[in-house]
């Protein structure tokens, strides 16, 4: 009977019981894929990174990450979440490792910090952003999502972001606009399925004394998530979208996302953009993590 030993982890925060939750799961080399699977639904309250021992010489460790609904090629606080793990237990040294998954093998920096805890950050590619989305169908997302028309940002358009998984970026006038928004699950289903997205991410932008911000909230009922509270690989996906609409400054593209406070699981997300020859290249995105318990699965 294998035994595999889990932790539970809270990603792109340093307090317990915030950020997005991951379960750390070691030691299921040897199990079949069924049975990651059915792990994932018996711990459906956050998704799950199988930390696996790399099958070549380019990589130094390789993760799955499943949710209760399905195998996804690349998670990013669960990325987060795995790489704090490894490192708060020996079992990576402390800088750049190489990290496999279902979208190719990326780099991912770890660092104990401080006060104790560990700050992780990998480089994500630069996704591919498709032409805006047309005005009617923007309007059946913001209905969808209850946001007024004259709420939607006057300027930026709403366009599709795909790099491993698939978002709708929505950008809306204020960060007030999100705290109203109530999404109808059912018609983002079907807007889905229509316009090619499997989540939708509405989004406000700001320069502030702190420098650049962004709040944001992400919807992806097609793979079992009503709501997302803090989420990585779509903060790559916005920092590509701000660049190219010259939301960025040029001398110092960095930002910072703040995400989940209306799930009162707020997070914070490090962004720093790397342009090269005026496009961006990839996104380092950074955030903290905590470990917040440890369990034994018998199976």
């Amino acid at each position: 009977m294998p035994t595999m030993q889990f932790f539970q982890v809270d990603a792109f925060t340093r307090e317990a019981f915030t950020g997005n939750p991951a379960l750390v799961v070691l030691g299921a080399d040897d199990v079949p894929e069924p049975r990651l699977q059915a792990i994932a639904r018996e711990f459906k309250q956050a998704e799950v990174a199988f930390v696996l021992a790399p099958d070549g010489a380019d990589h130094d460790v390789r993760l799955r990450f499943f949710n209760a609904r399905k195998e996804a090629p690349f998670v990013g606080h669960a990325t987060i979440a795995a790489q704090a793990v490894l490192l708060s237990h020996g079992l990576r040294p402390a800088g750049v490792a190489r990290q496999k998954s279902g979208t190719g093998i990326l780099e991912v920096r770890a660092e104990s910090s401080a006060d104790g805890g560990v700050q992780v950050e990998f480089r994500q590619g630069a996704p591919e952003l498709t032409c805006p989305l047309p005005l009617q169908e923007t309007l059946r997302v913001a209905q969808a999502l209850r946001i007024p028309g004259e709420q939607l940002h006057e300027r930026l358009p709403a366009r599709v972001a795909r790099k491993g998984s698939t978002r709708l970026l929505i950008p809306v006038s204020a960060p007030p606009v999100l705290d109203a928004v109530r999404p109808d699950r059912e018609a983002l289903l079907t807007l889905g399925r229509d316009i090619g997205a499997e989540g939708f991410f509405a989004f406000a932008a700001a320069r502030t004394p702190q420098g650049m911000r962004t709040w944001s909230r992400m919807f992806c009922p097609a793979i079992g998530i009503d709501e997302d509270p803090v989420s990585g690989n779509a903060h790559a996906m916005l920092a590509a979208y701000l660049w190219e609409a010259g939301e960025l400054e040029p001398g110092d593209p960095r930002f910072t996302g703040l995400q989940g406070a209306q799930m009162q699981r707020p997070g914070r997300v490090q962004v720093t953009p790397e342009i090269e020859a005026g496009h961006l290249r990839a996104a380092r995105i950074g955030g903290a993590a905590i470990i917040i318990g440890t369990g034994t699965l018998h199976l």
